[in-house]
This record gives structure tokens, C-alpha cells and sequence, in this order.
């Protein structure tokens, strides 16, 4: 949608409109390297810093056009892309690190087929917002773009959500989180 948003709407050249977000990706790289090894409270805060992120893009997106867009937009999409890369790497390490060794291939697998299917129906869902509003506003691509990531960012708080609930229960039932496992366990398993 940014892309639309971006190119379309503000008339921002590809190049520059993928500079405009490039923010959200270094803000992902700089903090998936770390985030694997940190453990489950992490992805909450990592949910939490998308959300935040994703809405304080949508506002500012919704007051600020033109070439001053993108430079406004920068400072949320690096902090949703930092808690971006905080919920992806953990995710993946800790879904398989209590998988047998002997079920790695099936659930890496697994795990993959689950997000692209969710990326493609988060995908859809997000465009389907922003061309409704769109269409609503009579072509008003602030309010699309702005509406979409307020829609993103409520899909954040109900995973959110379902990551406190998931650690209360663990907590309750005495539950200590998986060890975090180290890159070198994993390389003599492949």
C-alpha cells in the first residue's frame, strides 16, 4: 500500500517511494539479528513497538502529504520495522526450538506454508481496506494508506493480545520458556 500510496497518490518516483520506506527495513535487519536469542517477552514488545509504529505512521501519514511525507513517516516506520524484526526471528526460533530434531524438515515446512498464507490473506485483506477507502473518499490517499495502517496495526494488538495471553498461561501452568538455542546446535543437525 505505501507503494501505492507513495507512487500514486503523492507521485513520488519508484525508486524514491521505496527510499521512503526503506526505514521499516533497516529497523527490521537491525533488530532480527539480535532478537532470536532473547526470548518469548520480546515478540510482546516487539507486537507492542509494530502497533505503535504502524499507528503513528497513519496519523502522521493522514496530516502530511506531499514531499514531505516520507521524512515524516521515517521515525514510525523505523519503530515498527525494529519491532518488526523482534517478532519475526524469535518467532521462528522459538516455534522450532522445541521441535524433535527428527521433525525440523515438517515443521520448518509447516511453519513457512503458515506465513505465506498469512501474508498473502494479510495482503489482501490490507489492499481490499485501501481501495475501499479509497473509492469511499473520492481517491483521498491519505485517508486509504491511513486507514489501512490503522487497520495493520489492530491486527498487531489482537496478535498482541494473543502472545500475553499465551505467556500467562504458560506462567500458570509453571512452564519455563525453551531454551533458547545457539546457531552452532542447529548447523550438526543439518
Amino acid at each position: 500500500m505505501f507503494a501505492l500510496f507513495f507512487q500514486t497518490g503523492l507521485g513520488y518516483s519508484p525508486l524514491r517511494s521505496g527510499l521512503a520506506v526503506t526505514p521499516f527495513a533497516l529497523g527490521v535487519a537491525v533488530s532480527a539479528v539480535i532478537a532470536g536469542r532473547l526470548g518469548r517477552w520480546l515478540t510482546v514488545f516487539g507486537l507492542a513497538a509494530v502497533a505503535v509504529g504502524l499507528t503513528a505512521a497513519a496519523l502522521v501519514l493522514r496530516q502530511v502529504g506531499g514531499d514531505a511525507a516520507a521524512w515524516a513517516a521515517a521515525g514510525p516506520l523505523l519503530v515498527g520495522g525494529l519491532g518488526g524484526g523482534m517478532v519475526t526471528s524469535p518467532n521462528i526460533t522459538l516455534t522450532l526450538a522445541s521441535v524433535p530434531v527428527q521433525l525440523a524438515g515438517v515443521a520448518g515446512g509447516a511453519l513457512q506454508t503458515g506465513q505465506r498464507i498469512g501474508s498473502a490473506i494479510g495482503t489482501a485483506a490490507l489492499a481490499g481496506v485501501f481501495y475501499a477507502v479509497l473509492a469511499g473518499t473520492g481517491r483521498d490517499y491519505s485517508a486509504a494508506v491511513s486507514d489501512t495502517l490503522l487497520c495493520a496495526a489492530v491486527v498487531m494488538l489482537l496478535a498482541l493480545l494473543l502472545a500475553v495471553v499465551e505467556l500467562a498461561r504458560r506462567r500458570s501452568l509453571g512452564e519455563q520458556p525453551a531454551p533458547t538455542p545457539r546457531p552452532e546446535h542447529h548447523l550438526h543437525h543439518i
